[in-house]
């Protein structure tokens, strides 16, 4: 494994959560760089301020939640009433983001973690005996009339530190008022220690790549090939644990106007890439631009948590945060940081507030641990931005048409819930708000919807012309969108090569 990938486990394993770090970095024999998904599963140590290493606390705050037969409790999202939809459900820790699928003729539920990094789809067997599978939900023959499994179509995946593996399985799968007959997907018929960890009884992969390791199309692909939606996009909305209303939700095929505000600011896609990766257009801290590399690039992922930066644009960007202080990967913030760190795609510029890059407290320090990581998961000029960024934005994931027409990922702003007192600082803007009431119909047809390119907005959120690209200044003093969210480990699992 690279050497900077063990570095980063290590720097992981000293965390007090559960979470995912997806990518590492194998050289291949062409002298290229060949992209791998891995995680590391973190341990519980908790940091009591007497060293410099930083501890993410999960706390448990009273909320709705279904306890399942195993041990793991789901925090649940109230049900989405637009068409095409899931509820998006989390293990409240805002780590790991699950929707529920309904699998063969007895429809039994389990709990897929969402993966925008690879477009493998897999679940945990019944004939899996390993205790990860005796700890969560399974499916196999006796759970469904329809299951047909394919012994011949074997398949493994490592993540470092766990893997899985098993066979081919064909049955039905049904979600969002769709039902796809003779869907395939992996049974794991064994899985590694290390989910015991994790909430999730399988993968929804939600990639661009068509090929995956499996060897079945992709849900989008099955979705798209049987004429089920006329958008070929899904809308991602998290919400965090601490929030209400409870309204996280994916849409497939359309634009959920009950949760964006305004219009969407999209950004094509790299070429050549089989990620969700977008060209950077700039970030910094309070509207000063931090020096932005050229030829910079965004792997935009549901499965990654954190935001990890290579170390030299973390430095940049930690140096311009007052009070801050470095230890290896790891940063330091002070608790009570206002400062507002910003990304700007198609000139448009987000706002991640105080509130999420600022980590939990150690109880002997003064400094709280930063959710902004200096690791370099790919390129010296990569970027991964995860859930950290997306949890108070809405995302739409574009897939394109096959013919011509590129894949893109489309950000915008997403609707305040109306209340006596609505707040207009950086740090409280309406673009953390959750969204307004649901008007959807209820009905499964998928709506053609597409928004176009941003503009800019009259109420605030994003705008366009922020300018934190290069280092050159700024080209304008937009109104921004505040990107709140609470930041914890990397969550995801995808991109599965061997």
């Amino acid at each position: 494994m690279h050497s900077a990938s063990l570095l980063l486990a290590t720097f992981l394993y000293s965390l007090s959560v559960v979470a995912f770090y997806p990518y590492s970095i194998k050289k291949s024999t062409s002298g290229k760089d060949e992209r791998h998904k891995r995680f590391y599963p973190l341990s519980p140590d908790i940091w009591d301020g007497s060293t410099d290493a930083p501890t993410l606390v999960i706390e448990k705050k009273p909320i709705s939640k279904s306890i399942r037969d195993n041990k793991y409790i789901i925090l649940k999202s109230d049900p989405p009433t637009v068409p095409s939809s899931l509820a998006v459900d989390q293990d409240g820790s805002d780590f790991s983001f699950v929707v529920t699928l309904l699998f063969g003729s007895s429809k039994t539920p389990l709990y897929m973690l969402l993966d925008t990094g690879a477009s493998n789809t897999w679940l945990m067997s019944s004939d899996c005996t390993t205790s990860a599978c005796n700890s969560h939900n399974t499916f196999g023959a006796s759970d469904s009339k329809s299951f047909r499994p394919n012994s011949s179509a074997t398949w493994d995946v490592t993540y470092g530190t766990g893997s899985v593996s098993g066979i081919g399985g064909t049955d039905s799968v049904s979600f969002a008022g769709y039902t796809l007959q003779d869907f395939g997907f992996g049974m794991a018929t064994n899985a590694s220690d290390d989910f015991n960890s994790y909430v999730m009884d399988g993968i929804l992969g939600l990639g661009r790549d068509p090929d995956n390791q499996i060897g079945t199309p992709s849900i989008m692909s099955a979705l798209k090939s049987r004429n089920l939606i006329q958008q070929n996009t899904i809308g991602v909305h998290f919400r965090r644990h601490a929030e209400k209303p409870a309204d996280g939700v994916l849409t497939f095929g359309m634009i959920n106007k009950d949760v964006l505000d305004g219009d969407l600011s999209y950004t094509t896609t790299v070429p050549g890439s089989t990620l969700w990766e977008i060209p950077a257009g700039g970030f910094g801290v309070d509207g000063k631009p931090a020096p932005l590399q050229p030829n910079t690039t965004v792997i935009v992922d549901t499965g990654t948590s954190w935001i990890l930066l290579p170390p030299t644009d973390a430095a940049a960007l930690h140096g311009m945060i007052p009070g801050s202080k470095q230890n290896g990967a790891s940063y330091q913030v002070p608790c009570d940081s206002s400062a507002v760190v910003q990304f700007t795609f198609s000139d448009v510029t987000y706002n991640v507030s105080s509130k999420d890059y600022v980590g939990a407290k150690g109880a002997n320090s003064a400094l709280c641990a930063s959710n902004i990581v200096g690791h370099q998961a790919f390129g010296p000029n990569t970027w991964l931005l995860g859930d950290v960024f997306l949890k108070n934005v809405y995302t739409v994931f574009d897939f394109g048409d096959g013919n011509g027409k590129e894949g893109r990922i489309g950000f915008g702003k997403v609707k305040a819930v109306p209340t006596a007192s609505t707040s207009t600082s950086t740090s409280t803007s309406a673009g953390e708000a959750a969204t307004a009431k649901a008007s959807g119909s209820g009905s499964r047809t998928a709506a053609s919807t597409t928004a176009s390119t941003a503009s800019p907005s009259q109420s605030g959120g994003s705008q366009q012309g922020m300018g934190l690209g290069n280092g050159a200044g700024l080209v304008g003093v937009p109104r921004m969108m505040a990107v709140s969210s609470m930041l914890a480990g990397c969550v995801g699992i995808g991109m599965l090569m061997a």
